[in-house]
């Protein structure tokens, strides 16, 4: 994927100070409580000259996958590093920089890693040059983490499931030894007008998927009820799947195998806004709020993001009441947020223009990830 086409802007919200100039600068570390009651403040985990973004937790919540910049960034590659929970220099990562791929530049959109050190991931890889602003191959891979390049190919992208055409997939989340879900999405490169050529990718929503691994190859299917989703998150102890839609300030769930979508919360705000994110636990969801209004490209029916005035802002929702509180106000676009599956840290993406919404090519861009807490 060209570097237009797969930058995004962010930084992650933490449990712990951590102090780095580059992802291989050591990192000092502060302890603070962490924790559903913990007070501390929200803390910065990457300092790095270039782009962080896309942060999840591990499935046993001791580390934090996220995206970023090869540190050649003449390379135009992007990798997946790991943090460990409360920050620190990273422990491991994944960048496509062998010899084979010279000529090719390459991304890691989606990625899980399960408790036992099994790798779920996406590769979209596109041929250097000019033109070059959308993949020509698009896999979702099953690696074992010390050997990532020693890998099983479930699937190939663009494809059909269940009568759905998905063209991308993101948000990958084990929910067992060999099953997960994601979101099915579409890709979209997208001009500025009428005769510029394509620099931003959108990539609207489509759907739920539910993959189980077996014998040979992947299972893919779509989760009836979710048909439009932006966002998702498992809830209420796996028992039911949140989730979002476009130009909706509501909440929806529907039971973990389908169903009836029920509204449980409506988030209000003023002017336009959008729900770019969601993340549960238990009862409690995280959702990230942002100022952004998704319109349509010179009547080409193309989703582009545009950013006005309005809240940046991640608010707490409890599926059990629908009770909505705002627990953080932030600066620039926040994105993404994820809450540990083990303590009640949460990690987001902040800063930049549209987050997981849009890829952009602004020049010094500040993306970085922090981390806070749930009150």
């Amino acid at each position: 994927m060209s570097t237009r086409c797969m930058r995004r802007n962010a930084f992650i919200l933490a449990a712990a100070a951590c102090f780095g100039c580059s992802h291989g600068d050591a990192f000092e570390t502060t302890t603070s409580t962490s924790g559903p009651s913990g007070t501390g403040p929200d803390v910065r985990l990457t300092y790095n000259a270039e782009q962080d973004y896309w942060p999840i937790w591990t499935e046993d919540g001791q580390g934090i996958l996220y995206s970023f910049v090869h540190p050649d960034t003449a390379a135009q590659h992007r990798c997946i590093g790991l943090l460990p929970r409360a920050g620190g220099a990273t422990t491991w990562q994944l960048c496509e920089d062998r010899a084979i791929q010279r000529d090719s530049v390459n991304s890691f959109p989606a990625y899980a890693l399960a408790s036992d050190g099994r790798l779920l991931y996406v590769e979209a890889v596109a041929r250097r040059g000019v033109g070059a602003t959308t993949p020509a191959h698009t896999t979702l891979w099953l690696a074992d983490s010390a050997a990532p390049f020693q890998r099983q190919q479930l699937l190939s992208l663009p494809t059909t499931v269940t009568g759905t055409a998905v063209a991308w997939i993101a948000d990958l989340t084990w929910t067992g030894p060999s099953s997960f879900l994601a979101l099915g999405q579409d890709f979209v490169p997208v001009g500025h007008c009428n005769f510029c050529a394509p620099t931003d990718s959108t990539f609207p929503g489509i759907i739920v998927l539910r993959g189980s691994i077996v014998a040979g190859g992947l299972a893919l299917t779509t989760v009836p009820g979710t048909a439009g989703a932006t966002s998702y998150s498992l809830a209420e102890g796996g028992t039911s799947i949140a989730f979002t839609l476009r130009d909706d300030r509501r909440l929806y769930k529907v039971p973990v195998a389908g169903g009836t979508p029920v509204a449980v919360a409506t988030v209000s705000f003023s002017g336009n806004a959008q729900l770019l994110g969601l993340s549960c636990k238990g009862t409690t969801c995280i959702v990230a709020v942002d100022p952004v209004t998704l319109t349509s490209v010179n009547g080409n029916g193309i989703i582009f993001p545009g950013v006005g005035i309005g809240p940046t802002e991640l608010r707490g929702v409890s599926l059990s009441s629908g009770i909505v509180q705002v627990l953080r106000t932030t600066a620039g676009i926040v994105a993404t947020p994820q809450i540990s599956p083990v303590t009640g840290d949460v990690v987001a993406q902040v800063g930049g223009l549209f987050g997981r919404l849009q890829t952009v090519t602004s020049a010094g861009s500040d993306l970085h990830l922090y981390l806070g807490l749930l009150p």
